[in-house]
């Protein structure tokens, strides 16, 4: 079955504003979505289930594309470099609504009100990508996820360092691929991001922070986990074997 979508005539996904440019269509959305995630963040948000998870996902593409917010009806993949190639293994669409809600359930069960602020980061590290690799969305997974974890964090007492997790998206993506599989997950790496990302005060910003990123004047800590330029790549459709 083609993938319905996207258009019939260009592998692009359908959106509201009809491009057909993938370079183009991935600006827009970058912006549109960044400018609702602020407005999101400035309203505040306390809504931790399968159906907030939904809200916030239409309310960061709901510009773009029609079906923000719904849970994709196609199995989908992507290829991963740190797995040479192969794909995390996502939820296929007809388990998305009760993996989902086994992944909540964990993390409204824990006890996160007697936690250290150690063991707070640890326990996020390990329930938040129970979500992730569910992958309900036919894009925009990673960013709605961290959105929430960004929104759960700071209802629990904490600040998140917006700046550095925007700066480390290729880091944050690899660390919830390396916690997402099965008995081989590796938590390490997401975990050590959160220890630095999860604060107890407010943080400080700078403005030009993020404009000297790429500078050797840019800030030590939005350097920290940064490799190389992030471009991150579309999902396809899942060959069904």
């Amino acid at each position: 079955m083609p993938d319905p979508y996207l258009y019939d005539d260009v592998a692009v996904l359908r959106n509201k504003l009809d491009i057909k440019s993938a370079e183009t269509l991935d600006l827009i959305e970058a912006e549109q979505s960044r400018t609702n995630m602020m407005l999101l963040y400035e309203q505040g948000f306390d809504w931790f289930s399968p159906e907030g998870l939904c809200e916030i996902h239409r309310f960061l593409f709901g510009d773009i594309y029609e079906w923000a917010g719904k849970y994709r009806i196609i199995n989908i993949e992507k290829r991963e470099r740190l797995l040479g190639g192969r794909s995390v293994w996502y939820s296929n669409d007809e388990d998305i609504p009760r993996d989902l809600r086994e992944a909540f359930d964990a993390l409204n069960q824990h006890g996160w009100k007697t936690d250290s602020r150690e063991a707070f980061v640890k326990a996020l590290a390990r329930l938040f990508p129970l979500i992730w690799r569910v992958h309900p969305f036919r894009e925009g997974n990673t960013r709605v996820v961290v959105m929430m974890m960004t929104l759960f964090v700071e209802c629990h007492g904490y600040y998140m360092d917006h700046e550095l997790l925007a700066a480390s998206a290729g880091y944050v993506r690899d660390a919830f691929v390396m916690a997402s599989l099965d008995h081989l997950s590796e938590y390490d790496h997401l975990e050590r991001i959160l220890m630095d990302a999860v604060c107890v005060d407010p943080v400080e910003y700078d403005s030009d922070d993020l404009q000297l990123l790429d500078t050797e004047k840019g800030p030590a800590r939005l350097q920290k986990y940064q490799t190389e330029k992030y471009v991150p790549l579309p999902h396809q459709q899942r060959e069904e074997e």
